[in-house]
């Protein structure tokens, strides 16, 4: 585009020169053979500026002491240096170099006619042209170090978009991990007591020694399911202290409960089948999920209307939707937001299910599918 421009005021320049040499006044079939050239071969060697800015100077300058013509094609060379260069000396020396040969064209050139007004015009012309094109290069060399460091402070900004996601994954995989590590614990040690009640006791009968071992065989063989389902999120060891088992779907009715007490008006269906029956990691991560959406709805639609509702849905899976009115506070994300959405996301995926959320006929909703796992 650059190039294109200077291309342009050269070539307008070399036409106003020209038009005034073919003027009715008699002149020289070669001066005006010569002044026509010069400009031309100015204009031409504006195309040199990329491979070899130098060449395309002495190119330009030379033409320059032969013809006024060519001092559009001085102009564009000017700017370009001062576009590349900054403020540098070698805008300066190139500025003044090229008005010492505009003089040097008006005083000794092949053409000259002495000293004339026109003569102090056209070096005036001159030099005013070469400071505004000096002044234009500058002009474009801070737009483009402008636009330059907007986009790398949107780069920037992107990329710290992406850690701070990356970083709420990592949190949510741990709190995951720990909460899972907390049901294995508690599993194992149910195993534990009933074991040791088979290895210390010699006074159980038959049916009760059945019992046992039917309960360390049920307790064990949920705790390797659960701890296959978590094998890709396992946490390193941190030494914490374990907490008690978290809540499931059963606590579901007590969550609702302490929603209302905050004056959020909470509807609750639960339609779906057989939530009873479902794997512990399955209904906590379940209960954990509407939770969130919960804490969604009363952080951006304050005081608005939630239906919470757990229904059946296709190929043997359970739905899970937190749906609020839309409201002008959820337009003004605070920071942070969106935050929990990637933990209810995280949680999903580890499961295999899948989420959906966003307006829908003037409600946000939060919709997520779980597949229930096959006996």
């Amino acid at each position: 585009m650059f190039v294109a421009l200077g291309g342009a005021v050269a070539a307008l320049f070399w036409l106003y020169h020209l038009a005034a040499f073919l003027s009715p006044a008699e002149r020289p079939w070669h001066m005006i053979l010569v002044q026509s050239v010069a400009g031309l071969t100015a204009i031409v060697a504006l195309t040199l500026w990329r491979r070899s800015a130098a060449w395309c100077l002495l190119i330009v300058a030379g033409c320059l002491f032969l013809s006024p013509a060519s001092v559009g094609a001085a102009f564009a060379v000017q700017a370009a240096y001062a576009l590349r260069r900054g403020r540098s000396l070698v805008v300066l020396v190139t500025g003044v170099g090229l008005v010492a040969t505009k003089i040097a064209q008006l005083l000794i050139g092949p053409y000259h006619r002495g000293w004339m007004v026109a003569s102090t015009v056209e070096l005036t012309v001159a030099v005013a042209g070469l400071a505004g094109a000096t002044l234009t290069g500058w002009l474009l060399r801070s737009v483009s170090a402008e636009r330059t460091l907007r986009e790398d402070a949107r780069v920037a900004r992107r990329d710290a978009e992406h850690a701070r996601m990356e970083q709420v994954r990592l949190q949510e995989r741990e709190r995951i991990s720990r909460e899972m590590h907390d049901v294995l614990a508690h599993r194992i040690s149910l195993v534990a007591m009933h074991a040791g009640a088979l290895v210390y006791r010699d006074d159980l009968d038959p049916e009760t020694t059945r019992e046992t071992a039917r309960v360390i065989h049920g307790n064990a063989k949920q705790a390797l399911d659960e701890l296959r389902a978590i094998l890709s999120g396992l946490r390193d060891g941190t030494g914490d202290r374990p907490e008690p088992p978290q809540p499931t779907l059963r606590e579901l009715p007590v969550l609702v409960a302490e929603a209302r007490s905050t004056d959020t008006p909470v509807g609750l269906a639960l339609t779906a089948t057989g939530l009873d029956d479902l794997p512990t990691q399955v209904s906590r991560s379940a209960y954990r999920i509407l939770q969130e959406g919960l804490t969604n709805a009363r952080k951006h639609a304050p005081q608005a209307p939630v239906e919470v509702r757990v229904d059946d849905g296709p190929d043997n899976s359970i739905v899970l939707k937190v749906g609020n009115p839309l409201s002008r506070e959820e337009d003004q994300r605070p920071a942070g937001a969106g935050l929990g959405l990637v933990g209810v996301a995280e949680r999903a995926q580890l499961l295999g299910g899948t989420v959906t959320v966003g307006p829908v006929d003037g409600r946000f909703e939060l919709t997520v599918t779980l597949p229930r796992p096959s006996a």
